[in-house]
């Protein structure tokens, strides 16, 4: 199991604290009220989130409702869950929980070797996509090359704080996996965005006079911070159409460029 790290703090302000011990980070969210007074005073809550290895015993149902998640409800159809809950469990994995061991994960981050699962049916479903099988063909055939298949996914309220440490602890692990200090050449992200419809006023000019419009808008925002950044140093990503509203994403990134896109975010946090 891996050495619990607690982070806790987790204000209702986003704000750094500057008196926190350095074993600890503070995470902070924000929370809009109705009276201003009440916006003014800070409500701290004390949330201990703990790392642990992944446990088969435990957190099989978990990571695989996490993975239904992560999917979506039409996309998890076509995947065999059970099977790749085991494949995850039984590779490089971390997990956040808040009450123990034996308590379910909130958050999961998992490092599938491919070439060791290429036949399996998660791969198998993302060799669907032309694009991706292109690429995954291409580590196939080069012997020298190697490649893992990232899966991680969280409760929606996690906060993007836990993420540099979820990825430093289970790189850590992967090395440890891998031995002689290797790490992945590559890294295959499977993700999702969704879209954001809102209404904006727009001028018309109607027989002369100007009128109001109402024109509908959309925008595409991230579930997952941290995706932002693997995006803008990835070797390859691209969106599939949205499908009632969400929209899956497929991110092929090196090591060196991964590593560079936890920093980034890690230094935005420090912002925050």
């Amino acid at each position: 199991m891996i050495e619990t790290i607690k982070l806790t703090e987790l204000t209702k302000r986003r704000r750094a604290s500057d008196d926190e011990d350095s074993s600890e980070i503070d995470i902070s969210s924000t929370d809009s009220n109705s009276d201003e007074e009440e916006r003014d005073q800070e409500e701290i809550v004390n949330i201990d989130f703990d790392f642990f290895g992944g446990n088969p015993a435990v957190d099989f149902h978990a990571i695989k409702n996490l993975l239904r998640q992560l999917l979506g409800n039409e996309e998890s159809n076509k995947v065999q869950l059970s099977q790749l809950s085991d494949l995850i469990l039984n590779s490089p994995t971390t997990t956040i929980k808040t009450d123990g061991t034996e308590s379910d994960p909130y958050c999961f981050l998992s490092f599938v070797d491919y070439k060791e699962h290429c036949n399996s049916n998660y791969a198998r479903y993302l060799k669907k996509d032309e694009r991706m099988a292109t690429f995954l063909r291409t580590v196939e055939a080069n012997a020298k090359k190697s490649c893992a298949l990232v899966l991680s996914e969280r409760l929606i309220n996690m906060p993007a704080e836990v993420v540099p440490p979820l990825y430093k602890i289970t790189l850590e692990d992967v090395t440890s996996a891998l031995g002689n200090g290797n790490n992945y050449d590559f890294y295959v992200i499977l993700s999702r965005k969704y879209e954001v419809n809102f209404d904006t006023d727009s001028d018309s000019d109607d027989e002369g006079e100007r009128s109001k419009k109402r024109v509908k808008q959309e925008e595409v925002d991230y579930f997952h911070a941290e995706d932002r950044y693997f995006e803008k140093n990835s070797k390859l990503h691209y969106d599939l159409q949205p499908k009632k509203g969400l929209i899956p994403t497929y991110i092929v990134i090196s090591h060196q460029d991964l590593l560079k896109s936890i920093s980034e975010l890690e230094h935005e946090i420090e912002t925050w």
